[in-house]
This record gives structure tokens, C-alpha cells and sequence, in this order.
């Protein structure tokens, strides 16, 4: 019984273990940069359109962009 009781709690250690490892690879894996590059790429590319609408005098337009759902914070609205 003393046999069985351990291979229970290996059988823990090792689940755990392995959890441990999927979180890990889940917080800095090559999927999660990926994705904020993907993110700052866009936001770069907006942020060239604001300055190019701001040289072209545009301003209007400028400021129904910033004041769009798309630009608010998370938790935010835009006002």
C-alpha cells in the first residue's frame, strides 16, 4: 500500500511538473511575441496614417480616429 502511495504522489509531482512547464511556455513562448509584434506592427502603421492625415491638414479626421472605440483603453470608452 506504501508502494502505491507513492507512485500517487509521483504521478502529482510529474502532473504538476508538466503544468508548470505548459504555463511557463504559454507566458513566453514564441506565440505570445509573436502576437505582440503583430500588435505593435499595427499600431505603428495607425500611427503613420495620424501623422500623414495631421500633414495633410487633416486635422478632423484625425481626432474621430483617436476618439473611435478601436483607440480607447482596455476597460475604457472613448469620449
Amino acid at each position: 500500500m506504501l508502494e502505491s502511495n507513492r507512485s500517487e504522489v509521483a504521478s502529482f509531482r510529474q502532473q504538476q511538473a508538466l503544468q508548470e512547464q505548459a504555463a511557463q511556455q504559454g507566458l513566453a513562448g514564441l506565440a505570445v511575441v509573436s502576437r505582440h509584434d503583430f500588435i505593435e506592427k499595427r499600431m505603428e502603421r495607425a500611427a503613420e496614417r495620424l501623422l500623414q492625415l495631421i500633414k495633410e491638414g487633416k486635422h478632423e479626421e484625425v481626432k474621430l480616429l483617436m476618439e473611435t472605440e478601436a483607440w480607447a483603453l482596455e476597460g475604457e470608452t472613448a469620449s
